[in-house]
């Protein structure tokens, strides 16, 4: 695949699709795709005057987990909904794509053993949770060293290990205390939000193996260097996980597990779940409030709705037209919030040789430019993923594309031994190159942002209502996150239509 591919690239969802397009006509999930780039185009003066229009009581713009979700509740409670999908696809940041002889995901994956919404989900349509494979040595790789070790603790000398776990301890109480809810409430919260989290590592460590640690995991987690989001953000992102022990952890943590055939089908239930009222290949240019709703506008079609929820990152939702202009938080929340800088890639093999060798297959490393590593094996094959992250990704993203592939296949091979580099297949997805998304996993705030800003996420405006990841009280930044923001907004719109 190449970097800027986003075409359906799977038979069985082929077949899927089509299954919900016999329901309603092949325009509405094969219309033209939109160009790249034009959803920053947009504009109130489109000539959009003269589209067809179609009264539901919801609209929904984004088709990955929230806003199906959101879609599936209301249709549930008897409301006609419109899922408006920017994409060729369905899924968001959940994609499953064909790399060599089985389906892997290039996009979001893992689920965690307290992420109970998606686990839901994952029961209700059938599907099986794998383990990740992780019953054997890990690797951190620092710039001077490289440790291997066993267990959750890596084998540092004993004034580093002292020195990272009170950092860790100290950053999970400000975490506690932060809370998920309103963090720009919290006591502290402007002078947290002030500083960066380099700064804070800084001043409460003295070992450096700690502060490079500290960019291994922000790198790993956020696809972005300490130095780029505050304290206070990033105590709200670990609360929304439980701890730093809990985001960054394999078995038992959140890199617990996989669901098996991938996640997108989580999504594809769902759409099959919706059929007609999901549209694709039509991203929402302009969205007006008027007196008795809200119009949203595509190329092709105006749809009028009582209500609208956009279920798409603040930063996509700035390529939008709103009519009357949004409020100024809201507007200014829009142009500070970045998506984090990231890229995955997957490797496949003929078997799984780094177990042979007694590896785990999970690496965390400072040298990059892969920043983390996951055993992606299953019954259908074997598999290494590797994310790339924050500056690592920068700098990578500007290779071509052989010296991208070299530069991987070189940390594999560093890590696992020669037979590294010769895998099967690889395939590759740079979400900051994605027109539709712009970066992965999630939205990152700089400081300054989370407490002027923050009520902004989630406020609606009018007859506007936000969903996505960004905007869940729990696990924000992970497909369970996207689950529950969909619900929560959706409960929050259902009150309003009585």
């Amino acid at each position: 695949m190449t970097q800027h591919s986003d075409q359906p690239s799977n038979p069985k969802r082929r077949q899927l699709i089509q299954s919900a397009a016999a329901a309603f006509g092949a325009a509405a999930l094969h219309a033209p795709a939109a160009t790249a780039g034009s959803h920053a185009a947009a504009s109130s003066s489109a000539p959009l005057a003269a589209a067809p229009s179609e009264s539901v009581d919801v609209v929904v713009v984004g088709a990955g987990l929230s806003g199906l979700t959101a879609a599936r509740e209301l249709m549930r409670k008897g409301h006609t909904v419109a899922v408006l999908e920017a994409r060729d696809r369905v899924g968001g940041r959940t994609w499953t794509i064909p790399v060599g002889a089985r389906r892997y995901d290039i996009g979001g994956q893992f689920v965690g053993p307290s992420q109970d919404r998606v686990r839901a989900l994952v029961s209700e349509f059938g599907l099986r949770l794998q383990p990740v494979y992780s019953d054997a040595r890990h690797i951190w790789e620092l710039p001077d060293q490289r440790i291997e070790f066993a267990g959750a603790v890596p084998s540092l000398s004993l004034i580093d290990k002292i020195d990272l776990g009170r950092l860790i301890d100290r950053m999970n109480r400000i975490a506690q205390a932060v809370g998920t809810t309103a963090p720009w409430a919290a006591p502290d919260a402007a002078a947290l939000d002030a500083m960066t989290l380099a700064q804070w590592v800084r001043e409460h460590s003295f070992s450096e193996s700690t502060r490079q640690f500290a960019t291994i995991m922000t790198r790993a987690v956020l696809g972005a260097d300490p130095d780029e989001i505050s304290v206070l953000y990033w105590a709200y992102y670990v609360a929304q996980g439980d701890s730093i022990e809990m985001l960054i952890g394999g078995a038992g943590g959140a890199q617990d597990s996989v669901i098996e055939g991938g996640s997108q089908q989580l999504s594809l239930r769902m759409a099959q779940e919706l059929g007609a009222a999901v549209r694709l290949s039509q991203p929402a240019r302009r969205v007006a409030q008027v007196a008795d709703g809200v119009d949203v506008f595509t190329d092709t079609a105006r749809i009028h709705a009582r209500y609208a929820i956009l279920a798409l990152p603040p930063a996509m939702a700035a390529g939008i037209a709103f009519e009357p202009g949004l409020a100024g938080n809201r507007r200014e929340l829009q142009s500070r919030a970045p998506m984090g800088r990231y890229a995955k890639v997957v490797l496949t093999y003929d078997k799984p040789f780094w177990r042979e060798r007694g590896y785990a297959g999970d690496v965390g490393s400072l040298q990059g430019p892969v920043v983390a590593t996951y055993d992606d094996s299953s019954a259908e094959g074997s598999a290494l993923l590797g994310f790339i992250g924050g500056d690592s990704e920068r700098a990578w993203r500007s290779l071509s594309a052989d010296a991208r592939k070299a530069a991987v296949l070189d940390c594999f091979a560093r890590w696992f031994g020669p037979d590294a580099r010769k895998p099967l297949a690889y395939a590759e997805k740079d979400w900051t190159l994605d027109d539709w998304t712009n970066g992965a996993p999630a939205t990152i705030l700089p400081p300054g942002v989370l407490s002027r800003l923050g009520p902004a996420l989630r406020q609606p405006i009018g007859r506007i209502h936000w969903a996505g990841t960004e905007t869940a009280l729990r696990w924000t930044g992970y497909m369970d996150g996207a689950i529950r923001a969909g619900e929560q907004t959706a409960k929050d719109v259902l009150g309003l239509l009585g």
